[in-house]
């Protein structure tokens, strides 16, 4: 058809759409804030330049034409998507959660066997308690050598078998360690603000065994400004080179305003028992380089950070246990790269550039930023078991809000997945999407919401 024809054509169905409000929440091609008669003008534009408008693919799959000039169509005359979608309430969950039994290995062959700080014997203990500007360590061996400045304690340190339980409160203070083999570090009731970078910073490439004590509450706060030393990374109120391995039955609350929130440069496993809150206007929640595991726990996080995730992972991404909850109001952080070109990253629950993979527990998304995700996974996501809620209310600016995005395949074949975006799609997936026998029911004729139950 051409230019003139199409727009003949537009013309008429304006007439026909006086008096019409548009109210609706996807089809702003424009995104000058309405659905009318230069959307669908817009998207006949996009058409004939070959598609280069993304927001004029209005039904997001791929390719833009006469359908989504149809949906415009139809929300502008009071059809289609114009109809009002009420997703699944989604709000941070501190209530008690029964978990079964941890099975701890005790084949030293195992794989995981050297994840569970049951599994070593810890021979000495120093002792750290914060009184305001000053701290206190005591126990120490020779073989481990403390120094204090204030209330900011370095720890070297060639020892094996090493327990550090950590007490008191400063708000000018931190703990940084240098050692050569893993450790466990106790939080027995400590609150540490270290207004210039991490409140607890592991520079040692073994594990760190976080092991935050039934009965107490412990606060770890970073500062909006890091003082970084040459050689050394520091990316989160909670960093470690080595893996961290959280567990214990006390709370942890972790608050970053610089960076992340917990950062490991290698894997970050949390057992059941945990409670965790994180909050960042700055960072991530999680952020891990190997592989993120939730095994257990409560968690719950608030993120507020544009192009921030909740969790974040280069690799691999599993729950498979406990009850983690992310609330991300974050929106696409834009920025310049070295060669002066435009760069956005935009904001999600979760984030992994590899495999994702949930057998059970139960994991809870809310993205209400524009352009925000659910669940963005590089690679294959397997949903096997557990329940998965994820609710994106954002709006298009750049992107189209997905709740689930998979770069490649998805499997479905377990448990409970719930996803809606109401301005976008509820699952897209480029590559495969299997949706395995066995559902008691499937919901899935509105692109912006998906429910299958098994």
């Amino acid at each position: 058809m051409k230019t003139a024809t199409m727009r003949k054509f537009c013309f008429v169905l304006l007439a026909m759409m006086v008096g019409l409000g548009a109210g609706a929440k996807t089809g702003d091609v424009n995104l000058d804030g309405e659905v009318n008669i230069t959307d669908v003008n817009a998207v006949i534009d996009a058409i004939l330049s070959g598609g280069a408008n993304t927001a004029a693919d209005v039904n997001q799959d791929g390719e833009v034409n006469i359908s989504d000039i149809n949906i415009v169509i139809d929300i502008i005359l009071g059809g289609g998507d114009e109809d009002e979608l009420t997703p699944r309430e989604i709000n941070l969950d501190y209530s008690a959660l029964t978990e079964p039994a941890e099975s701890i290995p005790d084949d030293e062959d195992a794989v995981d066997y050297g994840d569970y700080v049951e599994n070593t014997v810890w021979v000495t203990t120093v002792n750290i308690a914060f009184n305001g500007e000053t701290a206190t360590v005591t126990g120490n061996p020779t073989t481990v050598v403390a120094s204090v400045d204030g209330a900011h304690v370095t720890i070297t340190s060639v020892a094996k078998r090493v327990r550090y339980i950590v007490t008191g409160t400063t708000a000018n203070g931190s703990i940084k360690f240098y050692s050569e083999r893993k450790f466990q570090l106790q939080l027995n009731g400590v609150d540490i603000t270290n207004p210039n970078g991490a409140a607890i910073n592991n520079q040692c490439g073994k594990s760190l065994y976080l092991v935050v004590n039934e009965g107490t509450e412990n606060t770890l706060r970073d500062g909006a400004t890091y003082s970084m030393v040459d050689a050394e990374d520091q990316k989160a109120a909670l960093f470690s080179e080595g893996q961290i391995l959280v567990s214990g039955k006390g709370t942890l609350n972790v608050y970053s305003v610089g960076k992340n929130c917990i950062t490991s440069d290698d894997y970050v496993l949390v057992r059941p028992g945990c409670r965790l809150y994180l909050n960042s206007t700055s960072g991530h929640g999680i952020k891990g380089k190997d592989y993120v595991h939730i095994k257990g726990g409560v968690i719950n996080m608030e993120i507020a950070a544009d192009g921030a995730k909740g969790i974040n992972c280069d690799s691999l991404v599993y729950i498979t246990g406990g009850r983690t909850t992310i609330i991300n109001t974050g929106t696409t952080r834009l920025e310049t790269d070295e060669m002066g070109n435009a760069v956005s990253t935009g904001a999600a629950g979760v984030k992994s550039d590899y495999n994702m993979t949930m057998t059970g527990g139960t994991l809870n998304i809310k993205s209400t930023g524009d352009d925000a995700k659910g669940i963005n996974v590089a690679q294959p996501l397997v949903f096997g078991g557990g329940e998965l809620n994820v609710v994106c209310t954002g709006k298009q600016t750049s992107v189209a809000p997905k709740g689930v995005k998979c770069d490649t395949d998805c499997t479905i074949q377990g448990g409970s997945f719930y996803s809606c975006a109401v301005n976008g799609k509820a699952l897209d997936v480029e590559g495969v999407l299997t949706i395995a026998d066995g559902y008691t029911s499937i919901s899935n004729d509105d692109p912006r919401l998906i429910e299958v139950v098994y």
